[in-house]
């Protein structure tokens, strides 16, 4: 699926070449931004609250049990949903084996760009860990504030390496305490839509 960015996008936004940091060849330079970009990626996926890769181009695929509500409606733990595979009731009782049937989409609807599931006309046997959802959340492609606060970051790394007289770059690790002391407020504002409140269960 590849990754938020590559490390052409990084030369380009950037304008630091290899010869910039040390590097013996453009080829050790893209492959030391491969695993800058990773560090990248795992500050922008903790800070959005979502799990590594979320932001890959066809999203990721999820299955979680939610308790029942009255209402019938369902919150999934990320969005938006890409494709919501299936949705099953648990029609046991309490203490029995679980009897999970999937419903037909006739007995639901889905609000994808909040993953909002509103179920209608069906109930399960009880309350608790009732209800067994199957989809795939996240985007089609990357999208372009992520790609912009990931480059920022990148961007903002290499500089302050650049300003950096005793370091030989072919040999230093960047790791994520260094990513994310080169976190703005800027790359944070582009960030904050898809930041995710903190997932409870049901």
């Amino acid at each position: 699926m590849g990754n938020y960015i590559s490390a052409s996008e990084v030369k380009q936004y950037s304008n630091v070449t290899y010869q910039d940091l040390g590097f013996t060849s453009d080829t050790d330079y893209s492959t030391w931004l491969g695993n800058l970009i990773n560090q990248v990626e795992r500050v922008i996926d903790n800070y959005c609250r979502v799990p590594s890769g979320f932001f890959k181009a066809g999203g990721l695929s999820f299955i979680e049990v939610h308790d029942w509500k009255e209402d019938g409606e369902i919150h999934t733990r990320y969005y938006p949903i890409i494709t919501l595979s299936k949705v099953e009731l648990d029609y046991a009782g309490y203490n029995q084996a679980a009897d999970w049937t999937e419903i037909s989409s006739t007995y639901y609807y889905a609000k994808n760009e909040f993953g909002i599931i509103k179920i209608i006309g069906k109930t399960p046997g009880h309350v608790e860990n009732s209800v067994r959802v199957t989809y795939t959340a996240g985007y089609s492609a990357v999208p372009d504030d992520i790609k912009l606060a990931a480059l920022m970051l990148v961007d903002n790394v290499l500089h302050r390496l650049l300003g950096l007289e005793d370091v030989k770059i072919g040999d230093f690790t960047v790791g994520y305490r260094e990513v994310k002391d080169c976190f703005t407020d800027e790359a944070r504002g582009f960030l904050k839509p898809y930041r995710r409140g903190i997932a409870v269960a049901g």
